[in-house]
C-alpha cells in the first residue's frame, strides 16, 4: 500500500500513534471520526500506527514503541501498521518527537491540516467545516463522484 495515494476519501484524516499509551488519545478522534464517516461520503479515516524498523526488524517491546501485537489487539478495522524509518517518517510530516499523537487531513497528496494531541471541540468543529466546505464546493462546481464516494 502507498501512503496517502491508497487511501480512502477525496478527504482523508490520518491519525498518527507512536507508542501503545497513546490508544486512548487515538480513541478520542475515533468516534469523532466515525460520525463523520457516516455524514460525509467523500471523507475517511485511517489510525496509522507507526513502528521502527531497523533491516526490516521491528525494536523489542522495551522500546516502548508499538510491538505487532499490540497494534493487532488494539486495532480497529481502519487501523495500518507502518513499519518505517521513524525519524524519517516524522522529518517528513514535520512531527518534532513521538510524545503525542498528530492527526492530519489530507487531499490528495497534500496536508491541509495538522493537529497534535488529544481532539478537542474546536478542532473538531473546525474539520467538520472543512469537510463541509469542501462538500459544498464540490457540489457547486458539479463534480462527479470519485473513488471513495458513492454517487447515491
Amino acid at each position: 500500500m502507498k501512503l496517502p495515494g491508497d487511501l480512502d476519501g477525496e478527504q482523508t484524516l490520518l491519525v498518527v500513534s507512536f507508542h501503545q499509551r497513546q490508544r486512548s488519545l487515538v480513541g478520542s478522534w475515533r468516534g469523532l471520526a466515525s460520525d463523520l464517516c457516516d455524514r460525509f461520503e467523500h471523507f475517511a479515516y485511517y489510525e496509522l500506527v507507526v513502528v521502527g524498523s531497523r533491516r526490516g526488524m521491528l525494536p523489542p517491546s522495551s522500546s516502548g514503541g508499538m510491538t505487532p501485537t499490540n497494534a493487532r489487539t488494539s486495532r480497529h478495522e481502519n487501523t495500518l501498521l507502518l513499519s518505517v524509518d521513524k525519524q524519517a517518517f516524522r522529518r517528513r510530516l514535520g512531527i518534532i518527537d513521538e510524545e503525542t499523537i498528530y492527526a492530519f487531513l489530507v487531499e490528495g497528496d497534500r496536508v491541509v491540516r495538522q493537529e497534535a494531541g488529544v481532539l478537542t471541540p474546536s478542532t473538531a468543529d473546525a474539520l467538520e467545516s472543512l469537510l463541509r466546505a469542501y462538500r459544498d464546493d464540490k457540489g457547486r462546481s458539479g463534480g462527479a463522484a470519485s473513488p471513495g464516494e458513492s454517487s447515491s
